[in-house]
């Protein structure tokens, strides 16, 4: 994953839209971990982590004898990364961030139990690369989980012009340079290559007014601000107003939202 391909922009907003995003699914998240049954000891490489992505829930499980790696390419996110995780309770020195691309890294090949990706080819794309070089990471029997965009899901209640507005433009910047529908790919490419006993499992996250996750459509929309106006899908000042708009429906204690749906997606490496 290179930075000229990835159209989210840095900075504290963005760091703190990740988190919330993270807390939001981190129970769907548990969820898979159990399924996939993450064992102590193993060791775990959490890719295009960002400002953490699930590596405390990862930490936990693998307990000291354990390694959870993340890696990321933007040195202000793995400082993100690092904050949050002094900041919570507990005792996280199994886990060790280092910055690289998932595409070009120094992380020794088939040294992995478990590799994870969130949301990387929804929002880069290149799916086989991602996936291959994600593989190769993998010990003979490790396991890749993905948890990515079915395309499906984000909406209001009570409907509003403005937040399908800004749903348009997000889907249609996407289409550009990622994929929202990346989940349902994932469970073939994973099959295509080899890989066995894939398994599914699709989740979604929805706000009140109230919670944070409430204004994660237009907070997202906020991230991509340059590319939008650098393609000219919109004016800044009708931005700036549908914007405006969008906040103060998802505002109303009324109104509520769910977000786009996550298909969970994991298989086991032959050998």
């Amino acid at each position: 994953m290179s930075s000229s391909e990835y159209i989210l922009h840095g900075g504290a907003e963005e760091f703190r839209r990740l988190r919330i995003q993270a807390e939001a699914l981190a129970l769907e998240a548990e969820v898979m971990l159990d399924r996939i049954g993450i064992r102590e000891g193993w060791r775990c490489a959490e890719l295009g982590c960002g400002a953490g992505g699930i590596v405390d829930s990862l930490s936990r499980r693998v307990g000291p004898a354990g390694r959870v790696i993340g890696l990321d390419q933007q040195e202000s996110s793995l400082e993100a990364a690092r904050r949050w995780l002094d900041g919570l309770a507990g005792d996280f020195g199994n886990v060790g961030f280092q910055r690289g691309e998932i595409l070009a890294n120094e992380l020794p090949a088939e040294s992995f139990d478990f590799a994870h990706l969130r949301f990387v080819l929804t929002t880069v794309g290149q799916h086989e690369a991602m996936i291959a070089a994600a593989a190769r990471l993998l010990k003979p029997g490790g396991i890749m989980a993905l948890q990515e965009g079915i395309g499906i899901g984000i909406d209001c209640f009570p409907a509003h012009d403005a937040f399908y507005r800004l749903r348009e433009l997000l889907f249609t910047v996407f289409a550009e340079v990622g994929d929202v529908s990346a989940g349902p790919r994932a469970f073939g490419l994973l099959r295509r290559i080899g890989f066995e006993d894939v398994n599914i499992r699709p989740c979604q996250a929805a706000a009140r007014s109230v919670d944070d996750m409430a204004a994660y459509l237009p907070d997202t929309v906020r991230s991509i601000r340059r590319a939008l106006l650098d393609r000219g899908m919109i004016g800044a000042a009708e931005l700036d107003e549908t914007l405006a708009a969008c906040e103060a429906h998802l505002r109303d204690p009324d109104t509520i939202s769910t977000h786009i749906c996550v298909l969970q997606v994991w298989g086991r490496k032959p050998g």
